[in-house]
This record gives structure tokens, C-alpha cells and sequence, in this order.
């Protein structure tokens, strides 16, 4: 596993304005030619997030760290046709109203045989969980996980975030707005720039 890291520095809008580590390469790796480094500055974080859970989910989070000066931090899938990894996300706050999104890629496995290529389509029936990568198939009321679901991967997913992965991230939060985390209030002096 190659080690992997991207990050972006975002201001209370989610406006992108600064990205770097592997940003570009994971891009392309992904075949989202559209989001490398020159095309995502100065847009919104918000327009290159796939389902309005998602973005939801990913504004409160951000919100919780600029609003109480708190580092913040959720493990999450962000998986391939033929690669599972796990990343962490680590939200943290720094001066004048800005957020530095780190992306570590912690783990990664192939999948055998890979899952069909699928592609975000807002008006499918089959949903994907943004963070867990656990698929509901239409008509069915529980999430399979992406490790079990082999060739019946739907080619056409819409996201949302599953019920599991948002406990997970009302724990983050939480520990954002009490202050339970491991790193404590921090002055805004002392916030990195």
C-alpha cells in the first residue's frame, strides 16, 4: 500500500483555497479529470460532493470545527471498482475562518473479483453510503457492505450517508462541541495559518 495523503484548506463558504499532497493524482486515478488542483480552486467544496446528505453531512461537520476551534476527525470508505480504502479525515480548525481537510489513506485491499464500475446518478433507485460505501439495493431495507455485495454492485448509485455512519458522525461532532476530543480549545493565535 502506497502511503496517501490530500488536503485542502477551506474557508466558512467551503470555498477551495488551497489544495496539495496526491490531490491530482488521486484525481486522475479516478477518472475525475474535472477535480484536479487548478479546476477545484475557488469553487465551492460543495459542487464536487455527490448527494445532498453528503454535502449536509460534510457542511456540519466543517461548521462544527470553525464555530468551536476543534479538531475533528471520522474514518470513511472511499473505495474503487477494484481497490477498498479506508482514509481518516481530519478537520482542523486554522485562522481567519478556515478549515484544513486532510484525507489519509490508512488502509487498502482489492477487491476479488472488483465490483462493477458504477457512476452517481441523482435519480437512481440503488443508493451507495458516502462514508461506509455500503450499498441499499432498491426495494431492499438493509445496507450490504461493499466487501459482500460482488457482481451485484449496481452500476448507478445515488448517495446518502446509512444510519450507521450517521451516529459516527453525530459522535465526531459531539466531541467537537463539548470538547471531549483530544485536542483542547485552541486559542486563535496559536491556530495554524
Amino acid at each position: 500500500m502506497k502511503f496517501m495523503q490530500v488536503y485542502a484548506v477551506v474557508d466558512s463558504e467551503y470555498r477551495v483555497l488551497w489544495v496539495g499532497g496526491e490531490w491530482d493524482e488521486f484525481a486522475l486515478n479516478g477518472g475525475a479529470n474535472s477535480a484536479t488542483s487548478n479546476a477545484v480552486l475557488s469553487t465551492s467544496v460543495m459542487s464536487h460532493i455527490a448527494g445532498s446528505e453528503t454535502r449536509a453531512e460534510t457542511a456540519r461537520m466543517v461548521d462544527a470545527v470553525l464555530k468551536h476551534k476543534r479538531t475533528l476527525r471520522l474514518e470513511y470508505r472511499c473505495d474503487s471498482p477494484s481497490v477498498a480504502r479506508k482514509f481518516q479525515m481530519t478537520i482542523q480548525p486554522m485562522k481567519d475562518d478556515r478549515a484544513l481537510m486532510v484525507h489519509d489513506l490508512r488502509d487498502a485491499w482489492h477487491f476479488s473479483p472488483p465490483l462493477n464500475r458504477w457512476h452517481y446518478d441523482p435519480a437512481a433507485r440503488d443508493v451507495k453510503c458516502s462514508f461506509c460505501g455500503d450499498v441499499r439495493l432498491d426495494g431492499e431495507a438493509e445496507w450490504t457492505s461493499c466487501d459482500d455485495i460482488g457482481d451485484r454492485h449496481p452500476t448507478h448509485v445515488n448517495y446518502e450517508v446509512c444510519s450507521t455512519c450517521v451516529v459516527s458522525i453525530d459522535r465526531a461532532v459531539e466531541e467537537v462541541l463539548l470538547g471531549t476530543d483530544v485536542t483542547a480549545a485552541l486559542d486563535e493565535d496559536k491556530l495554524p495559518r
